[in-house]
């Protein structure tokens, strides 16, 4: 009777869900990557690598709006034997409304519909984005991923509601139902106060970061067979709480708010879950920081220290 209740509830909720509203703040381009140029005195590479590199974008996003295409071109603008995409998948309302696993439906099949990048390719998530990059190459990478590069990712989870337009509105309805709400963000919440609930009711972010019982070896393979991974945190990010996600940090079980456990001294780090010491002892894993709030970050930052990594 409790479950067909809430069951009921949460039908009654998604439909008084107001889409055209949602779609209008989900267009609001601070919510999306940020428009980039290449500065002046950064001019075209001679270098040898043609990897092509995949971008795909965050929560809210489209890979056909300015920020996303600008950050592709910036790719080809510095390396022009490359070939780099921002792909259109999920784009604007169905990266809020559809459940992760889809999203990672549709990555799989825009790859492998595009012919240059049968050979493998760098990979660039951002925001949301990267779970579903990640979740390519521990699920599927086929084609595979050389270099991954992750800009302000939730790989552990977010804790909080975030505090802006389009999770205001779609949070009462995710509450009804945390884990079930059939919506992107019910895949990576994390509500550490009940791990029990949280490994037996998150169908996607316990997956993909090997937290239950029995481990995934193939996970773990494929992400050493990374040649580097890159992971990029905001200094200021308000919408990741906590922000140390993007670096695979997170509060310890059973203290919201509670002092941080960093990468390195974290269980699936010390137990090599998804290959992050391996990738950490072999000099492959990278940390990066940069002054500002969610995706904020400058044309002269991005060339100065992500352009160089797909030399």
């Amino acid at each position: 009777m409790a479950a067909a209740l809430l069951l009921g509830m949460f039908k009654l909720a998604a439909g008084r869900l107001d889409l055209e509203k949602l779609a209008s703040l989900a267009s609001d381009p601070a919510l999306h990557a940020p428009t980039l140029v290449l500065p002046l005195g950064v001019g075209a590479s001679d270098s040898p690598d043609d990897t092509p590199v995949v971008f795909m974008h965050g929560m809210g996003d489209d890979g056909g709006n300015p920020g996303m295409q600008s950050l592709a071109k910036t790719v080809t603008a510095r390396y022009p034997r490359k070939y780099a995409v921002a792909l259109r998948v999920a784009d604007g309302m169905a990266s809020i409304l559809e459940p992760m696993d889809r999203q990672l439906a549709e990555f799989v099949a825009a790859v492998r519909a595009d012919p240059r990048l049968a050979h493998g390719f760098d990979a660039v998530g951002l925001s949301q984005g990267n779970l579903i990059v990640r979740a390519y190459v521990e699920r599927v990478n086929d084609p595979p991923v050389r270099r991954l590069v992750s800009v302000c990712g939730p790989q552990e989870g977010i804790g909080t509601c975030p505090n802006n337009p389009v999770y205001e509105l779609i949070c009462p309805l995710w509450k009804l139902d945390k884990y079930g709400a059939g919506i992107a963000f019910s895949g990576y919440w994390k509500g550490v106060t009940d791990r029990a609930a949280y490994l037996a009711h998150n169908a996607f972010l316990p997956d993909i970061n090997n937290e239950r019982a029995v481990k995934n070896e193939t996970y773990r393979a494929n992400m050493r067979r990374l040649e580097e991974y890159v992971l990029i945190e905001a200094e200021w990010d308000t919408m990741l709480v906590p922000r140390e996600t993007s670096q695979h940090g997170f509060w310890p079980w059973g203290a919201e708010y509670g002092r941080l456990v960093p990468l390195e001294k974290s269980e699936g780090y010390a137990g090599d879950w998804i290959g992050l010491r391996s990738l950490s002892e072999a000099g492959r894993l990278r940390k990066l920081l940069f002054k500002g709030d969610h995706l904020r970050f400058s044309s002269e930052w991005w060339a100065e220290h992500v352009l160089p990594v797909f030399a």
